[in-house]
């Protein structure tokens, strides 16, 4: 008998120290449970956001407690297997509705190689394939190849196969517009990203109505066919290239040049450049000129290069309705331009790849990884290197776009630069609205013509490094406007500053997410809504998963909730330090004014510091080591109990 009851007690204890989920037992202090936590749909979609929403806003926006379920499913996947090209294509076009997944029965390198075993001159049977594309058949060829290996010969012929079936794809997901329109398009759309008060209200709406008219599906899978074909030759192309010929010859498309080992200074634009080395200087590296080149490919494989382009023109790893590759293999190298570049899409494909060497990027709107309507990415896989610029950069994401900024390693510099003032924010005259560093951004007009449009997804993703970030208003995973912003930081001690919507924040439906997986980290915010707030139906999402951090939070922090938002802050192990003087805070949450459909919708602040640390926080504030609390809303005299503030300690 006495060995049941003892067998029954220790069951009993079992269940009764069984530690209880976090996020349960936060939400029922607030008398919620996890179905409670998101917006109503049918109340939020007054708005509507304007065609182009994406499928991966609705995913986050409506699941908000399982988002750091998917933003390791989404974005630590990039850290994972490698630095291949084809990896960000893939990521940018299933981000923007617009899903390729090529290579699943054959990898295109291996079907392109089948097609030219047959073939006695290989070269030359690939610009024939390039020659049928422009319209041009039965060519006749003045030149002769240098001499060169099989495999050399092979490896170029495989590059310009592949880039003729993407030209060909090109111009089929444009096929929709005429070759007048698209030559409007061209002019237009860059004066649509780039300010241009000369454009009209309906080249506007024309820039506007022509993403509805380019299927971007087929656009990506011939990119992603060439960035397969590049991920698989560029180990052998370096590995020979002691031994390219030197040559050059014309092509519909541009010249195809394989350059000489000297300090050279390209100021051409090129089909496809191979530098073999030296100390190069370039104007405009892997950007297509105009309609009539889509293509530009420039690969350097050794020396610390120059890309330096003065002028506001597309320049550096640009793609304007077609795309612009810019490979650089090893080197300290200095990247400077003005207008879309570093990496930047407008209706189709910048791509950046840095492979070795500290370097340093200078912009000035529309680059280091931005997409509008389109993909930009920019990938640097080593060095200490230094990202500057002001707007739309470092992981930006404008409508049906996506804006990637993946760094590797390196101790790193993201600054949003605020020594000058261009685009000076509503929100706070002395900052400029950066629009930066894991920015998802859409354009409200419910207040102007009514022609609003949906926002595009911003990344920004760093493996590993002691990295800093400075910002001033909308930076560091942060979205606004049906837009998608996203900050990853895997490893080291980071310092993380701004002003007004950052670290995991937002405004006016979108999501914002912050993730920070290791290190000793610093955040400080100085105006408002930061580090893991949500205002007018955002979600913003600030996870903190280990290190001893500090926080130096504003008003509406650390799971701060306002105007039917929802903040989520968590952090998760650490002895941390919260310094907050304000109001909204530590898991508060406030709907405001009183009368309207708000007071039946959700607002939460959530707030939550686990793991066991020995935390430091205000006195004035109900936040304690070891603890779980409620806080009403800001407004005592009509209290609504949609209005959920909660924190727990533990």
């Amino acid at each position: 008998m006495k060995r049941i009851l003892t067998i029954i007690l220790v069951v009993t204890a079992a269940a009764v120290t069984k530690e209880i989920d976090p996020i349960d037992e936060v939400l029922a202090n607030g008398g919620l449970v996890r179905s409670d936590v998101h917006f109503d749909r049918a109340l939020m979609d007054f708005y509507g956001g304007g065609p182009y929403r994406l499928r991966t806003f609705d995913l986050l926006v409506n699941r908000p407690l399982d988002i750091p379920y998917y933003n390791r499913l989404f974005v630590h996947q990039l850290f994972e297997g490698g630095d291949r090209l084809a990896k960000g294509v893939f990521f940018a076009s299933l981000r923007t509705d617009a899903p390729v997944r090529r290579g699943l029965i054959e990898h295109p390198y291996t079907a392109m190689k089948e097609a030219l075993a047959e073939e006695d001159e290989k070269f030359f049977y690939a610009l024939d394939q390039l020659n049928e594309v422009a319209g041009n058949e039965n060519m006749l060829y003045d030149f002769e190849l240098p001499p060169m290996s099989p495999e050399v010969e092979e490896a170029l012929a495989i590059i310009l196969l592949a880039s003729a079936q993407a030209i060909e794809y090109r111009d089929l997901a444009f096929r929709n517009l005429s070759e007048e329109e698209q030559e409007r398009l061209w002019d237009k759309a860059l004066g649509y990203v780039g300010d241009d008060t000369t454009i009209t209200i309906e080249d506007v709406y024309f820039v506007e109505e022509a993403i509805g008219r380019v299927e971007f599906s087929i656009l990506y899978a011939g990119l992603e066919d060439l960035a397969m074909v590049l991920d698989t030759l560029m180990p052998f192309i370096d590995s020979v290239r002691n031994e390219l010929p030197a040559f050059e010859f014309k092509t519909p498309y541009g010249a195809v040049k394989i350059a000489d080992k000297d300090d050279d200074n390209h100021e051409n634009d090129y089909l496809l450049l191979i530098e073999p080395g030296g100390d190069d200087s370039y104007k405009r590296a892997g950007a297509n000129p105009d309609i009539t080149h889509p293509l530009s490919i420039v690969i350097d494989l050794d020396g610390n290069d120059s890309y330096v382009n003065e002028s506001y023109d597309p320049a550096i790893a640009a793609g304007v309705l077609g795309a612009g590759i810019l490979i650089d293999w090893r080197g300290d190298d200095v990247y400077e331009s003005n207008g879309l570049g570093q990496g930047g899409g407008l209706f189709g494909l910048g791509l950046l790849y840095d492979r070795e060497g500290s370097d340093h990027y200078e912009g000035f709107t529309n680059c280091q990884g931005a997409g509008v309507f389109g993909a930009g990415i920019l990938v640097d896989v080593a060095g200490n290197d230094v990202y500057r610029g002001f707007r739309g950069i470092q992981g930006y994401g404008f409508t049906k776009g996506c804006g990637l900024l993946l760094d590797l390693a390196g101790d790193d510099q993201y600054v949003a630069r605020n020594d000058s003032l261009p685009f000076p924010s509503p929100q706070s005259a002395e900052h400029n609205a950066a629009m930066a560093q894991g920015f998802g951004f859409g354009k409200r007009a419910d207040f102007t013509d009514g022609r609003s449009l949906a926002g595009g997804v911003g990344v920004l993703a760093d493996a590993s490094g002691n990295d800093t970030y400075e910002a001033g208003v909308f930076a560091q995973g942060t979205g606004y406007w049906y837009g998608v912003g996203m900050l990853t930081d895997k490893e080291g001690d980071d310092t993380y500053s701004g002003v007004w919507y950052v670290q995991g924040s937002g405004a006016h439906f979108a999501v914002g997410i912050l993730n920070d997986v290791r290190g000793n980290d610093t955040y400080t915010a100085t105006k408002n809504m930061a580090q893991g707030a949500g205002h007018d139906f955002t979600v913003g999402y600030l996870l903190e998963e280990s290190g001893d951090d500090v926080y130096n939070a504003p008003n509406l922090s650390l799971g701060g909730g306002n105007a039917s938002g929802i903040g989520i802050f968590w952090d998760r192990e650490g002895d941390d330090v919260y310094n907050v003087t304000a109001a909204t805070t530590l898991g508060l949450a406030n709907i405001g004014r009183r009368g309207g459909m708000r007071d039946r919708l959700i607002c939460a602040g959530i707030f939550l510091d686990t793991g066991g640390g020995k935390d430091t926080y205000p006195r004035d504030k109900p936040a304690r080591n070891n603890k779980i609390w409620f806080q009403p809303g800001l407004n005592t005299k009509e209290p609504l109990d949609t209005e959920i503030g909660v924190g727990l300690d533990r």
